[in-house]
């Protein structure tokens, strides 16, 4: 049974050599190796300033090292995981400062061996080793001139599906990094102001971030004013928030030692919510909570999906947006054109964690449901966000309007009267467990205790 985090345990525990069994066991030569590497620096273009280093995201699954120029050679039959770096000469260490040693990257990632690159051949030697997976997409350099078979295809596909299953050390990471953010999250709910900028809120977000002891934004932040929610991705954030009566969008989260929380709150920039915001909102958080309650083991993802579809497919029916049966409504689809997106994907080290779709599986070719990110049976261990919205496009509001089928579900006077909301989304991250889920998201969300943040603000 998965083991969920504690307040009492010491801190998170990332295990490189149980991920890489992980890996191995799905692979089918058990007498091969395999190899990944990681990333290096890289400068832009006509400078000597560097890009912030990202790790490769397969790398850090199997290693745990987030620094640049290192790699791992893992042979299967003996279990044995070697990390290999680069040779930092004296006059680089001038620029980059001095690298670490070999007993100081044993001490710090738990391995055992550590070489530099070029011991790879007599690595392969030692070891007798006939077959080296590789991860595709990265470079073969090092794996060049090998007396070995060199398998390109089935080490990914290893990787990607090891990286479903999250192991306690892992949720504890990802529940740290949803710890933080949601903090962040609470204290511009009760900070920010009518007149402040969308990127004055997003700097006390990053602000917190940082303080709270995460190394950086998970991903390029949204703080997304009035109408400016309607754009699923708006990352201008140089807006005045310069109206009491709208709300502002903001999906935003930290990233703790390589993992990731994605969390949105939407919210008032006065201290209440706007009678039509507050409509709205309370439908997509009642498709939230509906969700919530049916994740569990063994249920699909995409039924989680419909059942957002479902309650704010009544929502809107409720409030006179849509028109005609509720039943008649979902066949048609047209609900799609108010929630154009998933109800959530994976999470992990990447925000959009990999292997939503298992070889074989097809996307849905619906509205909305099309852009799933997930579609697989859920199962315990297993980090998802949960993220419904309803959004007013004017560009899928147009394409409604073209069609007669569709158009006759939809009651444009009102879509015009509930425009001005823009769009509202919540976002948690949630874990399967045993017999349900686990939610590691802690800012508020319920119209009442968000309303009560606003009011300190004021």
């Amino acid at each position: 049974m998965l083991e969920l985090p504690t307040e009492q345990r010491a801190g998170p525990v990332f295990s490189a050599a149980q991920h890489c069994l992980n890996v191995a066991k799905r692979l089918t030569d058990q007498s091969a190796a395999f190899f990944v590497q990681g990333f290096g620096e890289k400068c832009h273009p006509d400078s000597d300033g560097a890009y912030s280093f990202i790790q490769d995201s397969n790398m850090l699954y199997v290693s745990g090292v987030n620094q640049q120029d290192f790699a791992l050679f893992y042979d299967i039959s003996s279990q044995t995981p070697i990390l290999l770096t680069a040779y930092v000469s004296p006059d680089d260490e001038v620029w980059i400062g001095k690298r670490p040693t070999f007993d100081d990257l044993k001490k710090k990632y738990g391995f055992e061996r550590v070489a530099f690159f070029d011991a790879i051949p007599q690595l392969v030697k030692e070891l007798g080793v006939k077959k080296v997976y590789r991860v595709g997409y990265q470079s073969d350099a090092l794996l060049k001139g090998l007396d070995v078979e060199i398998d390109s295809d089935e080490l990914l596909d290893a990787i990607h599906e090891a990286r479903v299953y999250k192991d306690s050390g892992e949720i504890e990471l990802l529940k740290r990094a949803s710890d933080v953010s949601s903090i962040a999250h609470e204290k511009i709910m009760k900070e920010v102001k009518v007149g402040q900028a969308e990127y004055n809120a997003c700097g006390k977000f990053v602000g917190k971030l940082l303080e709270e002891g995460c190394q950086c934004e998970a991903y390029t932040s949204i703080f997304a004013k009035g109408r400016n929610a309607a754009t699923l991705h708006y990352i201008d954030n140089n807006q005045i928030m310069d109206d009491e009566s709208e709300l502002i969008l903001v999906d935003a989260a930290g990233r703790y030692n390589g993992y990731n929380a994605d969390i949105t709150r939407t919210w008032p920039i006065g201290p209440k919510f706007a009678p039509k915001a507050r409509e709205i909102y309370q439908i997509v958080l009642d498709m939230q909570m509906a969700c919530l309650e049916n994740i569990r083991p063994h249920v699909q993802w995409e039924d989680i999906h419909r059942i957002s579809t479902r309650i704010g497919a009544q929502g809107l029916l409720d409030i006179g947006v849509l028109k005609g049966n509720l039943e008649d409504i979902l066949a048609s689809h047209v609900f799609g054109y108010f929630m154009p997106h998933g109800v959530g994907h994976f999470l992990g080290i990447d925000v959009h964690d990999c292997a939503g779709y298992p070889k074989g599986v097809e996307r849905i070719n619906e509205p909305g449901i099309r852009y799933l990110r997930v579609r697989r049976e859920l199962l315990e261990g297993m980090v998802l966000t949960v993220e419904p919205g309803i959004y007013f496009v004017d560009d899928l509001i147009n394409d409604l309007k073209k069609s007669p089928v569709l158009s006759s579900f939809v009651d444009f006077d009102r879509v015009q009267e509930y425009r001005c909301v823009g769009g509202v989304r919540i976002e948690d991250n949630i874990v399967v467990t045993s017999n349900g889920h686990l939610n590691l998201t802690t800012c508020p969300k319920t119209v009442e205790d968000i309303e009560k943040l606003r009011a300190m603000a004021y």
